[in-house]
């Protein structure tokens, strides 16, 4: 169990610095050639960084924080598939196995819910 959550915490940290360096990027890129403003990447810093030592830390809130972008990845789906008919069957096949996936990973790790401190 701990080495499942030490590497999904190791990654998240990676992803979080990832972003960073991403943010970091853009706002160079905005200063010095009035670039594009993508700030969100700010916030996906924030979220993959506290998630991240969360699940390292192994508390509850974390794995709750990983089931935020499957949850908003299934409402753009859900939204985007009633609103758009046309759609070839493999590009829904497509976009159901992402959310899925990323639902399914939080999901598998809550059958460790109660070796987790809150």
């Amino acid at each position: 169990m701990d080495q499942i959550f030490r590497r999904l915490g190791y990654f998240q940290v990676l992803m979080a610095g990832f972003f960073l360096l991403v943010f970091l990027a853009n706002l160079r890129s905005r200063f010095h050639y009035a670039g594009p403003n993508y700030g969100f990447i700010l916030w996906l810093f924030a979220w993959a960084a506290i998630s991240g030592m969360g699940i390292l830390r192994l508390r509850r809130w974390a794995v709750l924080l990983l089931f935020l972008p499957g949850l908003f990845s299934a409402f753009v789906l859900c939204v985007g598939l009633s609103r758009s008919s046309n759609l070839s069957a493999f590009v829904v096949l497509l976009n159901v196995s992402f959310v899925v996936f990323l639902v399914a990973l939080p999901l598998s790790l809550l059958r460790y819910w109660s070796d987790l401190y809150w």
